[in-house]
């Protein structure tokens, strides 16, 4: 798919990353915004009932991204069971549910990139959580990929602390943030390049 126009859906569109993918993949691609319950297309990821409407609404496209995934960031022994799930079911649960059904509804050789996190190799206090999502995401893709040979690409971007993004930065104090820019051009090399069952880590290297 190199080199042609594509129609991409950036589910999370208007977020720190999201909003720089967008900016990056516009200069090429016709872009959609996603959100729940904003943008040009509204899906919730939550709800398998949404997300196989909003396929049968726009079966042509051609590529989903997705930089969004909510997940509770809390010390292990507060972490209570509706945390656990709801973590699960938004950021691992629906990014899935994106590819199974996408792969029902859009045509052969559309490309998937979802978004993991620095937290699948490293440790943050109150990162439990998403250290099990991210690591669940990475199996997914990887498997997946096998599953889909020939018919879907699907790659992911696993991201550390974004440059300015004050929300995380007390989590992550201490480790080098990158700036949204340059996690923009892994979802472009994750979409645009033959590849499949990608992790595309982007984060400076922590010192071991």
């Amino acid at each position: 798919m190199k080199g042609r126009t594509m129609k991409v859906l950036v589910i999370g569109g208007r977020g720190v990353i999201g909003s720089a993918v967008v900016e990056l993949l516009s200069a090429q691609h016709q872009v959609l915004v996603g959100g729940r319950s904003s943008g040009d297309v509204q899906v919730d990821m939550t709800d398998p009932v949404s997300i196989e409407a909003m396929y049968q609404a726009h079966p042509d496209l051609d590529a989903v991204v997705v930089t969004a995934g909510h997940v509770p960031f809390k010390p292990l022994s507060q972490l209570t069971e509706t945390d656990w799930q709801d973590g699960l079911n938004h950021k691992l649960l629906g990014q899935v549910r994106l590819v199974q059904s996408g792969a029902r509804h859009l045509k052969a050789g559309a490309v998937f990139v979802l978004t993991s996190g620095l937290l699948e190799r490293e440790h943050i206090s109150g990162g439990s959580c998403a250290s099990l999502v991210n690591a669940g995401l990475a199996a997914f893709v990887r498997s997946a990929a096998q599953e889909l040979w020939g018919q879907a690409r699907v790659n992911l971007v696993s991201p550390g602390p974004v440059a300015g993004d004050e929300r995380g930065a007390a989590a992550f104090a201490g480790f080098m943030s990158i700036s949204s820019e340059q996690i923009a051009r892994s979802y472009l090399r994750a979409l645009s390049q033959p590849l499949s069952g990608k992790v595309l880590e982007v984060f400076a290297e922590v010192t071991r």
